[in-house]
């Protein structure tokens, strides 16, 4: 998508380049009404203001251009959901082995770590919109392409990946 974003007027409290759900599902072209899907199924974190009004970000608008491509690759948002879940949010912040074991992420790893209900790090208290973990969503993406490709190799050579067991 070459667009960018073209923000209306700045809402005192928004930060610079923020458009309004409306003007996101437009540019996208899709409806509000998917949006709001995306954001309940724990695919990404909108930004809102006091009153719960949603902004976006050219990077949140690269991220739902990149989940429609992947839905449109036949990827259920469930299946990327799990791929979201599968980034070690515990590795990457460095959680203490105590606070690791108390995650309520860890033990459900069908949502990603920012999907939990508070949208905030039990660790650092950090918001998840600006966590390195949710910054990583974007290289998600490429995940399906290795998977296809070694299992692509894999059925072309007659040989089959065996599983580590747990």
């Amino acid at each position: 998508m070459n667009s960018t974003l073209q923000p209306a007027e700045q809402e005192p409290g928004i930060p610079p380049g923020m458009i309004k759900i409306g003007e996101a599902a437009k540019l996208l072209g899709i409806s509000i009404r998917t949006i709001h899907m995306y954001e309940r199924e724990g695919l990404f974190i909108a930004y809102k203001n006091s009153a719960g009004t949603r902004y976006f970000s050219q990077d949140d608008i690269q991220w739902l251009v990149e989940l429609r491509r992947m839905i449109k690759a036949s990827i259920s948002i469930a299946g990327i959901r799990t791929l979201l879940s599968l980034i070690p949010c515990w590795k990457i912040r460095q959680c203490e082995y105590t606070s690791r074991n108390q995650c309520p992420v860890i033990p459900n790893h069908q949502f990603p770590c920012w999907a939990n209900k508070n949208n905030l790090c039990n660790e650092t208290g950090q918001q998840c919109r600006s966590c390195e973990v949710y910054q990583l969503r974007h290289q998600v993406s490429t995940l399906k392409n290795v998977v296809d490709i070694q299992l692509k190799d894999e059925h072309l050579n007659g040989t089959q990946s065996s599983a580590p067991s747990e």
